[in-house]
């Protein structure tokens, strides 16, 4: 039996790293788009293969990239 691909991200705090193991490419989409609204820094995507990925390649292989992105309510003045 094959195991299941794993997609690491991880990225910095001030305090160290956090690091998930996501099973799938819709849930690192999930959460690199969490820590980068988290405000954490060098968020990286690893690919099962080892490879470092970008958010766009990552978005070419799941359907994430068709649910959009949380929009954030404008301040009005």
């Amino acid at each position: 039996m094959e195991p299941n691909p794993v997609y690491i991200v991880r990225g910095a705090t001030k305090g160290g790293t956090v690091t998930y193991r996501c099973p799938s490419p819709e849930w690192a989409v999930r959460k690199y788009r969490d820590m980068v609204g988290r405000e954490l820094s060098d968020v990286t995507i690893t690919g099962p293969d080892g490879s470092v990925l970008s958010l766009a390649e990552l978005e070419g292989v799941s359907v994430e990239a068709s649910v959009p992105k949380a929009c954030v309510a404008a301040h009005q003045s």
